[in-house]
């Protein structure tokens, strides 16, 4: 009897010593992050038979329990994802709304005022050699900001990409710990409490970069660890890897994938989640945004002007020439197009009517029969090769087939996205300036057909017209003389006529008159007050907006988004606050708590050891009645 109370006081013993122990264990861990609070569970052992009745043995610890909840945890690495990129959302807007503040930004409207104010200023003395220098000098400063606030927008997806690699870096080192642990876990019996709380923080922080669920396997072979929108990250003691690869078509604009074993897997951008995501969306879509609304601004601003130009006559009495690199120039039309690094495709995008161009990037896509556009709205349309048999028009651009793509290829059209870093002075020539105003009139056609003077020579006054028949066309002086023999109706190329050069598109209609008169009037600033009508005509957004709107209407859009995203920030760190107390109210160590166990299980031990004691007397005053 005296062994069996020896043995319950061991027991009690050891029970005590491993509950101040696991009390200890809290308490030097209180401050440790991701450490779960643990409890000593102790049970009672099986009790003995003795003489018909039955005699308890004690206790004994069955096992040592994390405070956990499944859910709780899952809640606080879903509200870290959305919190974190929530975070990097509103920073990267703030960046740009910043950017746009800037002193480089709000250059940008100021110095196209000043080109207009220097406009008007020449048009009081048209013939003024200084005020036209002006003029030039206010055009080059436009040219200057626009593509030095381009290029710093730019520099801020090189920038995005940087972190974006970094991003990555920690991912996959994330993963291989994550690895690591389910590894030493296989290797080592359980429970693994204190190896569970290093593997939650580790899934924690890579919640902060991307979605990631945690599923056990089975036979307690670990957990698989998937990110994003289902990707495996880790499986048991296997790990995968991100890696950014080349895009397509755009090889440039990398693309997230997920490297296993000798496959590779693309990610899409939007269903990653966390940081990632909001970098991704920095790169990828705010940017591309400013770039394309300043190209759009830079482009329709450069395209008015030149087209003015060609509407006057310079201070030698010639039509005038360009003042900025013509938008349609042929290296300009091809950068708007996007083909994979083996394409055959020859493709070129013209703009033909700023009103109706649109930002964003468009897919044109080829089956082998047919084509389909998706626009930046996401719409798709099948369209048809209605121009010369190889073109089509779209929101104000004239698509150019010249050699189609394979069947299944993709190519890009990004109409405006490098339109600020391509405007570009195509003269320094101040008396080039169209200040005078000529008459090329298409008042007397009922058709669609386009009539440019190109080049004023020695005929000054005269008229194109098209026959009956809607076959050919004449030219004629005013007074009905015949200066061209009728000619195959539409022309293949610009006609000239005693020097003066014109262009007549197809569209005409039977019986179509166009009039011109190139005769110059000393003094004329009629071109002059038209370039004026620019600042103030709503020749963008189909008629809704000036081409300064266009840099306001931006600043207001990223400036709305910034208000937005900074009110979904509030509420996905009240979220995360909420699931982190949730959690600590679970496992967190409570210290008030733990000195109170602490001195519990003293007494316990302090209790037990004198029932050891008292088996020792019993054993000597045994011993002494020998």
């Amino acid at each position: 009897m005296a062994s069996d109370l020896l043995n319950l006081g061991t027991q009690s013993v050891l029970t005590a010593q491993r509950q101040l122990n696991t009390t200890g264990h809290n308490i030097s861990n209180a401050n440790t992050e991701g450490y779960s609070r643990q409890s000593v569970i102790q049970g009672t052992n099986h009790p003995r038979q003795f003489g018909g009745q039955t005699y308890g043995m004690g206790v004994h610890v069955e096992n040592v329990r994390r405070s956990w909840d499944q859910f709780a945890v899952k809640e606080l690495n879903m509200a870290t994802t959305q919190v974190n990129y929530r975070n990097e959302n509103l920073a990267n807007l703030d960046l740009m709304s910043g950017m746009l503040s800037s002193v480089a930004s709000k250059k940008i409207p100021e110095n196209l005022n000043d080109w207009f104010d220097s406009v008007k200023t020449l048009a009081d003395t048209p013939n003024d050699v200084g005020a036209r220098k002006v003029v030039l000098e206010k055009a080059d400063l436009i040219r200057q900001t626009l593509n030095n606030f381009h290029e710093s927008v730019r520099q801020q997806a090189d920038t995005a990409n940087k972190k974006l690699d970094m991003g990555i870096e920690r991912v996959n080192q994330l993963a291989v710990e994550i690895r690591d642990i389910h590894r030493l876990m296989m290797k080592t019996p359980g429970p693994h409490n204190d190896l569970m709380d290093k593997h939650e923080l580790l899934v924690k922080e890579l919640s902060e970069y991307t979605k990631v669920t945690v599923t056990p396997r089975a036979n307690a072979e670990g957990f698989n660890v998937h990110i994003g929108n289902g990707h495996t990250l880790v499986s048991g003691t296997e790990a995968s890897q991100l890696k950014m690869i080349d895009g397509y078509p755009d090889v440039h604009q990398h693309r997230l994938a997920m490297v296993e074993g000798k496959g590779i897997k693309a990610i899409k951008s939007d269903d990653i989640g966390g940081k990632i995501e909001g970098m991704l969306e920095l790169r990828d879509t705010e940017i591309p945004y400013i770039m394309d609304e300043l190209g759009r601004l830079a482009t329709g601003f450069s395209y008015e002007v030149n087209k003015l130009q060609h509407q006057g006559l310079d201070l030698n009495g010639q039509v005038g020439r360009d003042i900025f690199v013509d938008v349609n120039s042929e290296a300009i039309a091809k950068s708007r197009v996007v083909a994979g690094p083996k394409s055959q495709a020859d493709v070129a995008v013209y703009i033909s009517d700023t009103s109706q161009l649109q930002g964003g990037e468009y897919t044109l896509k080829y089956n082998g029969s047919s084509y389909s556009v998706t626009k930046p709205d996401g719409d798709t349309t099948e369209v048809d090769l209605d121009i010369n048999g190889r073109a089509f028009y779209m929101d104000g651009m004239v698509v150019d087939i010249r050699n189609a793509p394979a069947a299944g290829e993709k190519l890009l059209i990004r109409p405006t996205r490098h339109g600020a870093a391509a405007i570009q002075m195509a003269t320094t020539d101040p008396r080039s300036i169209a200040t005078q105003s000529f008459e090329a009139s298409t008042t007397f056609a009922q058709g669609k057909a386009g009539f440019t003077i190109l080049a004023a020579g020695q005929l000054r006054e005269f008229e194109v017209h098209v026959s009956p028949t809607g076959q050919e066309f004449a030219v004629t002086d005013s007074k009905g003389n015949v200066l061209l023999a009728p000619q195959i109706y539409p022309p293949s190329e610009p006609v000239t006529v005693l020097g003066t050069t014109f262009e007549l598109t197809p569209g005409a209609l039977p019986n179509d008159k166009f009039t011109a008169n190139l005769v110059p009037s000393e003094g004329d600033n009629g071109n002059l007050r038209k370039m004026l009508n620019i600042q103030t005509s709503k020749s963008m957004n189909n008629g809704q907006s000036t081409i300064i709107d266009v840099y306001h209407n931006l600043n207001t859009d990223v400036g709305l988004k910034a208000s937005t995203a900074t009110r979904l920030q509030e509420v996905a760190n009240l979220e995360h606050e909420a699931a982190q107390s949730r959690v600590a109210s679970i496992s967190g160590v409570n210290l008030d708590e733990e000195a109170a166990n602490m001195m519990k299980f003293q007494q316990a031990y302090m209790a037990s050891s004198r029932i050891m004691q008292a088996a020792n007397e019993t054993f000597d005053t045994i011993l002494a009645l020998r």
